[in-house]
């Protein structure tokens, strides 16, 4: 497969848009469970907060996660005053998730300089053990995501005059914002798709990659944020008990015609990708990849054959995985799909909405029966019958609203652990969530 000039083929620029302003968490999408503690300290956080998006994110971390107040008042003297006006002590409800484990927050709190990534061995007994690092992600504890992850090369504003080294046809699309910096138009498909193949040839030592006209093109700083989220988790707890894998082994469900995470992960960890697909013409340009990028010859693409599942012949005897990981379709139609795309659309030019959607993607790729919601249960019902051949099971999820009723699902499937990890790029605000059995 040979480079080719950038087409029109539309791209995602969801995490990608620039922002003159610090991240703002949307309401449906916040993750602090002591609300009431938070809104109290709204002013100070803000102060500390720094502009973040994938062409400017912010390079310092946060030293300590957001608690809970304590009153100045003895807890005796409450209870005698609530007595005494005949009201009941205020009991403060409970967190309805645990963000991370008490180690992640220790490991948070003493966080130094950015380390080397973490890394891993085979101990005698043939279990793969993950050396715990410094640089851990301060945010694997706070409920409030300010930025990329430390270990994602894309914080801070792109370098356009290193990647139009990498890339002259760059050159075409560079543009000044307002403070008289290079950017590109982020509401152009085409310049998109370009800075996407610059950054994956200078980041990701691809040297060949192209898509499909109207596939989805990612945004690369989110899709590596997932890839550095996990292998925190996987740092933290030892999965392999039953692998005899070396290095460790990923399933990326509906791995798409842009291969995205078995490069990054590829590239960032050395992980072994299989990737599936249901879409004929993905499965044939990630091939193309693979073969023109000698980097990605461990990587295995499938071809799902049944829509209806997810795991089943993709997961085969004798498989065994550290980890599986999805991009899911999150919109239930069509004009789901449209609507959002109009207010997008809107918000970056400022114009009438377009039903255009300029990241793209074909329906298979945005939209399902039932969106995210119906997608996510029903790979969760699945996920229980290979509880023994996969450490984690893990989701991107676009809608914070939905975390409750799947939680509730994964817990009725007996699941012993679910962790929900939030993430953050510019002004949008994501989370995965991760469950093992």
């Amino acid at each position: 497969m040979k480079s080719k000039p950038p087409h029109s083929a539309s791209t995602d620029t969801d995490a990608d848009l620039p922002s003159a302003s610090a991240s703002v968490e949307s309401p449906s999408a916040t993750f602090n469970p002591w609300a009431a503690a938070a809104a109290k300290h709204k002013d100070s956080d803000s102060q500390s907060e720094e502009p973040s998006s994938s062409e400017s994110s912010p390079t310092s971390s946060p030293q300590s996660s957001l608690k809970p107040q304590a009153s100045s008042v003895p807890k005796s003297e409450r209870v005698n005053k609530a007595r005494g006006e005949g009201e009941k002590p205020v009991n403060r409800a409970k967190p309805a998730y645990k963000e991370r484990s008490a180690s992640s927050d220790r490991a948070a709190r003493s966080m130094g300089e950015r380390g080397a990534k973490p890394s891993g061995k085979r101990s005698a007994d043939g279990k793969w053990v993950f050396e715990k690092k410094s640089d851990k992600s301060p945010y694997a504890s706070s409920t409030k995501p300010i930025g990329l992850h430390p270990r994602n090369p894309h914080s801070g504003r792109y370098d356009m005059t290193l990647l139009v080294e990498v890339l002259p046809d760059l050159a075409d699309f560079l543009q000044l914002n307002p403070s008289g910096e290079q950017t590109i138009d982020f509401s152009n498909n085409a310049a998109v798709l370009c800075l996407n193949t610059a950054l994956l040839q200078h980041y990701y030592k691809v040297e060949d990659w192209s898509i499909p006209k109207g596939y989805l093109c990612p945004p690369i700083p989110g899709r590596a944020d997932y890839i550095h989220y996990l292998a925190d988790l996987l740092a933290e707890h030892d999965v392999s008990k039953l692998s005899t894998n070396e290095p460790p082994r990923i399933l990326d469900i509906g791995t798409g015609a842009n291969l995205i995470y078995p490069i990054i992960g590829t590239h960032a960890y050395g992980w072994q990708f299989t990737g599936t697909e249901t879409d004929g013409t993905a499965v044939r340009n990630a091939h193309a990849i693979v073969e023109a990028n000698p980097s990605l010859s461990k990587t295995e693409i499938l071809m799902q054959r049944n829509s209806e599942f997810l795991f089943k012949n993709m997961i085969r005897s004798g498989d065994y995985f550290e980890a599986t990981m999805c991009n899911p379709p999150f919109f239930s139609s069509q004009r789901e799909a449209e609507n959002q795309a109009a207010r997008k659309w809107k918000n970056l030019k400022g114009e009438k909405g377009s039903v255009t959607r300029n990241f793209g993607g074909k329906s298979n790729e945005l939209w399902c029966e039932g969106g995210e919601l119906a997608f996510l249960k029903r790979m969760m019902r699945e996920s229980v019958n290979y509880a023994d051949q996969v450490g984690w099971f893990t989701s991107l999820v676009s809608d914070g609203d939905h975390l409750p009723l799947f939680k509730k699902v994964l817990q009725q499937q007996g699941a012993k652990q679910i962790e929900i990890t939030p993430m953050a790029q510019g002004q949008k605000v994501s989370r995965f969530i991760a469950w093992r059995y």
